[in-house]
């Protein structure tokens, strides 16, 4: 399989490609299994790729919750709220990422969508990566920062925020784009 990916991080369909048994090997090797095969493993990357992006932004939301408890030990109460509010928008987002529906490829399904549009939505996910770890980085450097007196956690609050914000619009328009796809098929 051809790997489209840039940069350093690994194309997960190529793992996937390379863990496959002797059982999977023999499904690619029947004509009318060949296609499901490759369908349900393109899903299995997308899966893992999600859960990626899910544990960074758990560990972003544990650095967060981190930082809540220096604020509190400090007593530094006044930003305790935006740092709070923080927690919850990355909860919810990285929950929605890593619950949302992921279909199946089956062997007769009701919609088919091919292998090309599954590879272009994978990528698309590929992208999620990079935010969440982005959002991660911030986050850590940003309680490094505010334990050692550089900065505020209102400072953090405002430039995490958005990234958040950045986050939910992208997974809205990937969800949009699914959306399409059913739609249009």
């Amino acid at each position: 399989m051809e790997s489209h990916m840039s940069g350093n991080s690994p194309d997960l369909r190529d793992k996937v490609d390379e863990s496959r048994g002797f059982f999977k090997k023999l499904q690619l090797a029947i004509p009318a299994l060949r296609e499901y095969r490759k369908l349900e493993d393109i899903r299995a990357a997308d899966q893992i790729l999600r859960k990626q992006v899910f544990d960074k932004l758990d560990g972003a939301k544990s650095k967060l919750e981190s930082l809540r408890k220096a604020m509190s030990d400090k007593g530094d109460f006044t930003s305790i709220t935006p740092i709070g509010s923080t927690i919850s928008q990355i909860q919810q987002i990285a929950g929605e990422v890593f619950r949302s529906q992921q279909g199946s490829a089956g062997i007769s399904p009701n919609i088919r969508i091919d292998e090309n549009t599954l590879n272009k939505l994978y990528e698309y996910d590929y992208n999620f990566v990079n935010s969440a770890e982005q959002i991660f980085s911030a986050v850590n450097t940003a309680f490094s920062d505010y334990t050692s007196g550089t900065t505020t956690a209102q400072a953090i609050a405002a430039k995490i925020g958005p990234m958040i914000e950045d986050f939910k619009n992208t997974w809205k328009q990937r969800l949009e784009s699914v959306e399409n796809i059913l739609v249009t098929k």
